[in-house]
């Protein structure tokens, strides 16, 4: 349960500078990678099978911000490498499904009322946080 709370963290940190200066905390992301994977080695809490294959679904992101030249962010990708040494890969692969379909569900509500424009840039960190708030409710 630790693991959820410091994604929390993390989210909420990032999710601050996201907003206010369209960055991800490379510091934070350092902390939290040093940490999970400490707390790992000390009291082993999943394989690390498991922890690869969550820095695995960041890699993924990682990859679709290089293919779409930066229109998938690469601080995204870096912060859910992170999110997966602390969840692991199906609770990371479940945060990146949830936190995209509420970013979806807000910006197409907000396309079809017109208060979004199509290439229009969003923070994707909130919607990543929110997502874990709400796995975390409904565990």
């Amino acid at each position: 349960m630790w693991n959820e709370y410091c994604t929390v963290l993390l989210l909420v940190w990032n999710s601050w500078t996201d907003i206010r200066r369209h960055e991800v905390s490379l510091p934070s992301l350092g902390i939290f990678a040093a940490a999970g994977l400490l707390w790992n080695l000390l009291f082993p809490y999943q394989e690390a099978v498991e922890a690869a294959a969550g820095a695995g679904t960041g890699l993924l992101v990682l990859a679709a911000a290089a293919v779409t030249r930066g229109a998938v962010g690469f601080g995204d990708g870096l912060l859910l490498c992170v999110t997966g040494i602390l969840l692991g890969g199906t609770e990371n692969l479940s945060l990146l499904m949830a936190g995209s379909l509420l970013c979806a569900a807000v910006l197409g509500t907000g396309l079809i009322f017109g208060k979004v424009r199509w290439k229009q840039k969003f923070p994707f960190v909130p919607f990543l946080c929110l997502a874990q708030l709400g796995r975390m409710v409904w565990k």
